[in-house]
């Protein structure tokens, strides 16, 4: 699929957001629970409703793109 058909990856996403743009490949529980799990490890807190950049890229690296995006490397 080239990038015309595929979004930019956010800079950092709501966990709202976050659990639309993955719920076609995981559960939402699964996805609340990993996020929170990131969150934790660095002492932010699970109650956040934005989840800053780094631990946003930290979730994409670990369970790859969601479907339908790309990552702007320019």
């Amino acid at each position: 699929m080239s990038k015309k058909n595929k979004k930019t990856l956010p800079h950092s996403v709501t966990k709202a957001e976050l659990i639309v743009m993955y719920c076609n490949q995981f559960s939402e529980a699964k996805i609340r629970n990993q996020i929170n799990e990131i969150l934790k490890e660095k002492n932010i807190s699970k109650d956040t409703k934005i989840i800053p950049h780094l631990e946003f890229m930290e979730f994409v690296e670990t369970y790859g793109l969601p479907k339908g995006y790309y990552l702007d490397d320019d």
